[in-house]
């Protein structure tokens, strides 16, 4: 049985204007990834990539995106996320944004602790763009809740229910 290692690397959406919300699912991420990666490297970055990739987290309010791939296709992914323009925003429009990588971990622990400390940092920043106390209730919980999402990571083959 041969173990597959993995990296993940945690990367933060950046969008053109300031609008505080943005309703990106791990799908559309999975797919962005996946067009670019298609479009660098072909058939054969296709081929490494898509076995062993996956978006294992994201929020929508601090705008992180953590992107599990193999140990040895990091670097075709690394090349890629900075070429991401923009994204679909289910309206058949496109989201002009790009993803800054900003951490490279070996286990979704190390990502976590990472991402505990960087949230830690951003918080009051984030805490002024909101507009109401439902918001920053929102925003707290889902900062403080950095650990996996409850929902099951996309990949693409899975039934879409």
């Amino acid at each position: 049985m041969v173990r597959f290692k993995h990296r993940y690397v945690l990367a933060e959406l950046v969008f053109g204007n300031d609008l505080l919300v943005y309703n990106v699912t791990q799908r559309v991420v999975y797919a962005a990834v996946r067009d670019i990666i298609e479009q660098l490297h072909g058939g054969y970055g296709i081929g490494l990539f898509t076995p062993g990739m996956s978006v294992k987290y994201i929020n929508e309010y601090t705008r992180m995106v953590m992107v599990r791939c193999r140990r040895e296709n990091l670097k075709l992914l690394t090349s890629a996320i900075p070429f991401i323009k923009h994204l679909p925003d289910g309206k058949g429009g496109q989201l002009p944004c790009f993803l800054r990588t900003l951490h490279v971990g070996g286990s979704i622990k190390a990502c976590q602790k990472w991402l505990v400390q960087h949230n830690r940092q951003v918080l009051p920043t984030l805490l002024l763009r909101c507009t109401s106390e439902e918001e920053k209730s929102r925003m707290r919980k889902s900062i403080f809740d950095s650990t996996i999402v409850k929902e099951e990571p996309w990949t693409e083959g899975e039934n879409d229910t």
